[in-house]
């Protein structure tokens, strides 16, 4: 894939023989690194690994996640002492479809865009890496040619970290929550136990959204609106719901085949993207979620609403039943 791209020789001098010509021939590497982001050159790995057979394959592609990163100072060091080179290391257990994959991988400290880059990669980041990724098993070799932290205005045209998540108390129509006591135990019991198509008729009433079309198996997302409002401002968005018929917390492995309802979803035309469930919903669903919304290509909103916060805006709308 970058077999038509051309960069100046500086950019591939190491950064022990840094220059002003280097520095602005990484800049120019960063700009093409984000277009390629943005121009969807690198696939994003939750949706490789959701439709394609990646065992003992090298699949390229991009994922948002929590890695730890250990040696970048050293490595510097070394290559600053004319010492034999030895590589900084990151790894990160990173959740894609279904599963939970082991990745690890070397970081050439020859291509550190400065000597920030040794304290950037340092300790647990979140960061997006984009490269290729080899598959045996539950684990993935990394071998990357992009790594990089959210920066307001860089690679995401949006504001930084957990300004993607939205919480309900965020939403205008489920302002009435910021009155009413948490849950119940009875509450709780009685969401667990109320019917999908209520709760989603439910949402649909709050929300003043008067179009629910019937599930059929073969739709994207459960109800979209153009209704919603965030700080008074219209959102798009799309939910998912999950009842009684998924009984216990809420896995990947509960969302579609190999995981691919949460991806069918974020191919609605909406901005925001609402899982709801009548129990628990596992971190690893909030993950997957997470990463699919961190897409350069189409960056979007999330929310989670489980069980608790289900019940919490359906009783203070009167629309809780037994």
């Amino acid at each position: 894939m970058l077999a038509d791209i051309n960069f100046a020789v500086e950019a591939q001098n190491p950064l022990a023989d840094n220059s002003s010509e280097r520095v602005l021939a990484m800049r120019d590497v960063t700009a093409t690194a984000q277009q390629l982001l943005r121009q969807g050159r690198f696939p994003n790995l939750t949706e490789v690994v959701a439709t394609k057979d990646v065992e003992g394959k090298r699949a390229l592609g991009f994922v948002w996640g929590v890695f730890s990163f250990s040696g970048a100072a050293e490595a510097s060091r070394r290559e600053q002492n004319g010492k034999p080179p030895k590589n900084a290391t990151l790894r990160g257990n990173i959740p894609l479809a279904t599963a939970e994959y082991e990745m690890f991988g070397e970081i050439s400290s020859a291509h550190f865009f400065s000597d920030t880059s040794v304290g950037v990669l340092k300790g647990k980041k979140r960061m997006l890496v984009a490269g290729h990724f080899e598959f045996n098993g539950q684990k993935a070799e990394v071998f990357p040619y992009i790594i990089g932290e959210e920066i307001e205005g860089a690679v995401l045209p949006m504001p930084i970290a957990t300004s993607i998540r939205i919480y309900p108390q965020q939403i205008d129509q489920f302002s009435r929550i910021g009155q009413r006591s948490q849950p119940t135990a009875a509450d709780l019991r009685a969401i667990e136990s109320m019917p999908e198509a209520a709760v989603k008729q439910a949402f649909a009433d709050i929300i003043g959204e008067p179009y629910v079309s019937k599930d059929w198996g073969g739709e994207k997302s459960d109800l979209q609106t153009t209704r919603l409002t965030i700080d008074d401002k219209p959102t798009s968005a799309a939910f998912i719901f999950k009842g009684p018929s998924v009984p216990g917390p809420l896995h990947p492995g509960n969302m579609g085949k190999r995981g691919d309802q949460l991806i069918r979803a974020f191919e609605e035309p909406v901005d925001l993207i609402i899982v709801q469930h009548c129990n628990k919903i596992e971190n690893t669903v909030v993950r997957i979620t997470e990463s699919l919304a961190y897409d350069p290509r189409r960056p979007r909103r999330y929310c989670i609403i489980d069980g608790a916060e289900t019940a919490h805006i359906l009783s203070a709308y009167g629309k809780l039943t037994a």
